[in-house]
């Protein structure tokens, strides 16, 4: 059956990259969160030190080190909401505090993996003598583990009345999507001249057993050729290409749902050759350090000025969380904050683990747009049933079809997938069409916009009601 802008249902999957996609496998986090925090109180910040920070401690005496993402006590606000002149002020603060940090810990030897332009973190591997000066320094305010996660279309697109939109001018021309996933084959005739950037953020790192997908095998490349897909011998290499045709794919008999926008392609997976690091995938497999992510994001934000980019599609994750994850997660939230300030919205995937009271990370964070997944009826279902596999809670942002979605995949096919990682860029391609028609609405008007035009559907697992979106 052919779908106007259609994705032939079944694009998402279901792997903790949110994978979200089904391919089925159960969605686990590489590394278990770990973290020190120190929370904001109403006079500043009062340390509080957590019981997972005794697993870091336990890691990094076993292994000799652990990876740990480092947040620092030092003035920060979202770059868009601060007058242009204190951009730069700000930027040298976390730079300064960051090397005073850095210089304190010389002694321990620690490798830095990555010092983050415009959020106050850097990530490092620190052995437990440097954990254990960080978790007592007041300059310090969290040490949180730098986890791995893994990845979680059809005749998806008349059901959410892209082809409405189209039929009105309104195609997501102008715009662009950053697709942040395992790449993008942009020689596919779907996505033929799409990409106008590419960047690739990727690990080696011989502790996890994890290796760098970038083409040239370093950890960092950006430009032509650097956000191509990973190999298709590895499991779920072809998830990024999937999701990008959902979000943004045009042919000559269906498309994805901004068929005129653009895409910023970054794949941000590092290549895992152990079983244990991998289950319950098989290995080698596919993870997506938090680290990267945060890298990945920083470049996103720092191509506003070149692209009008509508959001920022993250198909991954990992974990169960029954609240929002914001403390646990701030280095993330950080980043996500200076997006959303700038009016760019990052879509995450729920994740596929049938959770009815939590969602995965990093779609836990608040101030992301959780996207959960909905039958749309063509596989002889009803339409508008939440999908058995999909995450729900009662803080989940959005609805969109997320089973038996058709879509792009490497090598010119196309391929059914299921999972919320196809529901996300249902939700991202309607947020490029909906900037077209409305350029200066913030994330908070867009996401309204799609709350309160939605179709309601309640999910009879918890009774809770959420809004399946429609254009």
């Amino acid at each position: 059956m052919k779908l106007g802008l259609t994705i032939h249902s079944c694009l998402l999957y279901f792997f903790c990259f949110s994978y979200l996609s089904i391919p089925l496998v159960s969605s686990k986090t590489l590394i278990a969160p770990a973290h020190a925090q120190i929370s904001p109180s109403a006079n500043g910040f009062e340390q509080t030190k957590t019981p997972d920070f005794d697993n870091l401690i336990s890691k990094a005496n076993k292994y000799g080190t652990v990876r740990v993402i480092i947040g620092l006590r030092t003035n920060f606000i979202p770059e868009g909401r601060l007058a242009t002149g204190l951009v730069q002020s700000q930027r040298t603060a976390i730079t300064q505090t960051q090397n005073v940090i850095l210089s304190k810990l010389s002694t321990y030897k620690p490798t830095v993996i990555t010092k983050f332009q415009t959020i106050p973190y850097f990530a490092a591997k620190l052995n437990a003598r440097a954990l254990t000066a960080l978790q007592s320094d007041p300059n310090i305010i969290s040490i949180q583990e730098d986890i791995a996660v893994p990845a979680t279309l059809t005749e998806s697109i008349p059901v959410v009345k892209a082809n409405g939109s189209w039929e009105s001018g309104f195609t997501g021309a102008g715009q662009t999507v950053a697709i942040l996933d395992t790449g993008v084959d942009s020689s596919h005739p779907f996505l033929a001249g799409k990409v106008v950037s590419e960047a690739c953020y990727s690990t080696t790192d011989s502790t996890y057993q994890s290796t760098s997908l970038c083409p040239n095998g370093s950890l960092q490349q950006v430009g032509t050729g650097s956000a191509v897909n990973c190999t298709t011998t590895i499991a779920d290499c072809n998830h990024g290409t999937h999701v990008a045709g959902i979000a943004a794919g045009n042919g000559p008999n269906f498309s994805g749902v901004a068929r005129d926008a653009k895409i910023i392609a970054i794949q941000i997976f590092s290549r895992f050759n152990s079983t244990n690091q991998c289950y319950p995938l098989p290995a080698p497999c596919i993870l997506s350090y938090a680290s990267d992510q945060i890298r990945a994001l920083e470049q996103v934000y720092n191509l506003r000025s070149s692209f009008s980019i509508a959001a920022a599609n993250m198909s991954l994750g990992g974990g169960n969380y029954t609240t929002n994850c914001d403390a646990s997660y701030g280095n993330l939230k950080a980043i996500i904050d200076n997006l959303r300030s700038v009016g760019i919205a990052t879509v995450i995937a729920a994740g596929n683990e049938s959770s009815i009271n939590g969602l995965s990370f990093p779609a836990c964070i608040s101030s992301a747009i959780s996207v959960g997944s909905t039958k749309d009826g063509s596989s002889g279902g009803n339409a508008d049933e939440v999908s058995s596999f999909s995450n729900s809670a009662s803080f989940l942002s959005l609805l969109a079809p997320g089973e038996v979605i058709y879509s792009s995949i490497p090598g010119g096919n196309y391929a059914n997938f299921y999972g919320t990682s196809m529901a996300a860029p249902h939700v991202t391609g309607a947020w490029a069409i909906f900037k077209q028609r409305n350029p200066s609405a913030s994330v908070a008007d867009t996401l309204a916009n799609f709350q309160n035009t939605g179709i309601p559907v309640t999910d009879p697992r918890n009774g809770i009601q959420k809004s399946r979106i429609r254009l």
